[in-house]
C-alpha cells in the first residue's frame, strides 16, 4: 500500500466491531465530512485507496470497509468470476453490509461528527442506496454502477437458479430485498442529494434498472437539480474518473457536502 500513500492525506488501519476498515483522513484542519464508501463484488477496501484518495483531496475523509467473504474477511475460497457463486452470495452479502452499517455510523458520529454521505461502486453502489432510504439523516449517495430497482435485482440474481435446491437462508434474502425495495419508497428521497452513474456500456449491472429508479424518484422531487441521473456513453462497468470528477462538482457545487 505504499505507493497509495499521499502527502495531503494519512491512511490508518482500523476495526469497527469486527469490521476491518481503512480510514483515510485529509490532513488540516476543518474535516467535517465523511463519505463511508462500499467496494464491489470480488474487491476489497485496499483497492479503493485511490478512490478514496481523489476524495479526501477535497477535502473528505473516507471509510473503507471489507464486506463480508472480501478482503480481511475472506474466510474460505471464493471465485468471484464463478456466475453461479456470485448469484449464491451477493445478496447475503449486501444485505450484511446494510446490517452492520450502524455500528460505522455510529463510529464516525462518536469519533468525528459532521455530515455523513454513502458512496460505492457496483455491490457496493445497491449497498449506498439501500442505506440512503433506511438512514434519512445522510447528506448524500454517490451511486456508481448500482441499481436501486430491487425487484429487478432478486429477478436477475435468480434468473438462472435451481429454484429446487434454493436455500432457506437464500429466500429469507430474497424477500428482505423485496420488502426493502427502494422504488416502493420514493418519499425518503424526496429532495436529498443524490448521483446515479451509471455505464452505457455495462454488461454486469443493467443501466436499465437504475433508469427505472430514478424515474420514479424524480416525480417526488421538487428540486429537480438534486437528482443526478447520467448514463455515460462509452462506458463499461467501471467507475471512471469522469464518474467522479462530475459527482465531486455535484457535490460541491449543487449538493453542498
Amino acid at each position: 500500500m505504499k505507493y497509495l500513500k499521499t502527502n495531503y492525506a494519512d491512511i490508518e488501519e482500523i476495526k469497527i466491531d469486527d469490521i476491518p476498515t481503512l480510514l483515510i483522513t485529509p490532513r488540516g484542519d476543518n474535516v467535517d465530512k465523511t463519505i463511508v464508501f462500499y467496494h464491489g463484488w470480488g474487491s476489497s477496501k485496499l483497492n479503493q485507496v485511490f478512490r478514496a484518495n481523489i476524495f479526501a483531496s477535497y477535502g473528505y475523509r473516507v471509510l473503507l470497509p471489507d464486506a463480508q467473504l472480501h478482503g480481511e474477511r475472506k474466510t474460505k475460497e471464493i471465485d468471484y468470476e464463478d456466475e453461479d457463486v456470485m448469484r449464491k452470495y451477493i445478496l447475503e452479502v449486501i444485505m450484511h453490509n446494510i446490517e452492520e452499517a450502524p455500528s460505522i455510523f455510529k463510529y464516525v458520529e462518536e469519533n468525528f461528527g459532521g455530515e455523513i454521505a454513502v458512496a460505492g461502486h457496483s455491490m457496493g453502489a445497491i449497498t449506498a442506496g439501500g442505506l440512503y432510504n433506511f438512514k434519512k439523516d445522510l447528506k448524500m449517495a454517490f451511486i456508481y454502477n448500482g441499481m436501486n430497482d430491487w425487484a429487478f435485482l432478486v429477478e436477475a440474481v435468480n434468473k438462472s437458479k435451481d429454484v429446487e435446491n434454493t436455500s432457506y437462508t437464500e429466500l429469507r434474502v430474497n424477500d428482505f430485498f423485496l420488502d426493502m425495495d427502494p422504488m416502493n419508497e420514493p418519499e425518503n428521497f424526496k429532495d436529498r442529494p443524490i448521483v446515479l452513474f451509471n455505464g452505457k456500456e455495462d454488461n454486469v449491472v443493467n443501466p436499465k434498472a437504475q433508469r427505472n429508479f430514478a424515474e420514479e424518484i424524480e416525480k417526488v422531487y421538487t428540486k429537480k437539480e438534486l437528482l443526478d441521473f447520467q448514463v455515460f456513453e462509452m462506458t463499461s462497468h467501471q467507475l471512471t474518473t469522469q464518474m467522479l470528477e462530475a459527482s465531486i462538482k455535484f457535490s460541491k457545487e449543487i449538493a453542498g457536502f
